[in-house]
């Protein structure tokens, strides 16, 4: 090593034992702040709730593709297109979320308040449900905790103890209370509470969480994804939204036939009236300028020529 190697290494050295002797006593300290730092993160993310993507594959008919748009193309019936991002309006609307809610129930929802997390019940992991018995009139907007005595068959709500199957009053909307038969009773230490919400305030709540996209450029087939901390529930959304979105179809299609058909019954009355009163404005006529149909009377008039042969073959006969 020459002595220019020497001098130009020795400095990094000391600078290096110079950090290491100055923050070496302190490692206490940074083992402390570590141990913090993950227990907090710890805490954080175990405070956060949980959210799961239910996806599904949706394929879109086009209706002008096959041999009944065609057969019906010349008369217009039937025949409207469909483009994907209409489609895709259409499953995130209100009036179609608004009937899962409705079917599906979703107006009140359960939860479990933890000591770090709120956890929310749905399907087999809820131990009650809350029917609404008018389901085009709630009101919603409340939140009420409750208790169980499964051995008495009662909910203490409300400050009101009501039995399983009867009815529980929240702002004017009355709702019967179902236990779940499949729910662990055994579980104890549960602070369960109620949120019951309109039915357009939970539809508005999944749209924000469902998204459609096509699966690729110029494809009519849609990738739907909902986000939701329950999959159970989301998988029963997008089942639920298919069928409602087929039947409004149907019922839809259905709409366009029977005014098409009530259309085309109208103007076919309309054109038989039409031929009847010409028929008549015809025969006005022959009766009134004694026309003559030339068919019929060069009928007539060779029937009685072949009489008349037929009376001189009879005189000549005679003679």
């Amino acid at each position: 090593m020459t002595e220019d190697q020497f001098l130009s290494e020795k400095p990094q050295a000391n600078i290096l034992i110079q950090i290491i002797y100055r923050y070496l006593p302190f490692w206490p300290i940074f083992i402390l702040l570590a141990s913090i730092s993950l227990f907090v993160s710890y805490i954080y993310l175990r405070s956060q709730t949980k959210i799961y993507v239910a996806s599904a594959k949706v394929l879109i008919k086009d209706p002008n593709r096959g041999g009944e748009g065609k057969v019906l193309d010349a008369m217009n019936i039937f025949t409207e297109k469909k483009s994907v991002e209409n489609e895709i309006i259409v499953l995130r609307s209100s009036k179609l979320m608004q009937e899962v809610v409705r079917e599906l129930d979703l107006y009140a929802t359960i939860y479990n308040q933890g000591n770090v997390q709120t956890e929310e019940l749905y399907g087999n992991n809820s131990p009650l449900k809350f029917i609404a018995n008018d389901k085009f009139n709630i009101k919603g907007g409340s939140k009420m905790f409750f208790s169980i005595d499964w051995k008495k068959g009662i909910v203490d709500i409300d400050d009101k103890k009501i039995p399983f199957g009867a009815t529980l009053n929240v702002n004017g909307t009355e709702y019967t209370i179902i236990p779940n038969n499949d729910y662990n009773r055994n579980v104890v230490g549960k602070n369960f509470f109620v949120v019951f919400s309109s039915v357009a305030t939970e539809a508005s709540k999944i749209i924000g969480s469902l998204r459609a996209n096509p699966m690729s450029y110029g494809s009519t087939a849609l990738d739907v994804r909902i986000e939701t901390p329950v999959p159970h529930k989301g998988i029963d959304v997008l089942n639920k939204l298919f069928q409602v979105y087929n039947n409004e179809a149907i019922e839809d299609k259905n709409i366009i036939a029977t005014n098409t058909l009530r259309f085309i019954d109208d103007r076919l009355d309309t054109v038989l009236a039409q031929l009847d009163s010409v028929e008549i404005n015809i025969e006005q006529y022959k009766v009134n300028n004694e026309a003559i149909n030339l068919i019929k009377q060069g009928e007539l008039y060779y029937t009685y020529i072949n009489d008349l042969e037929k009376r001189r073959e009879q005189v000549d006969l005679q003679l």
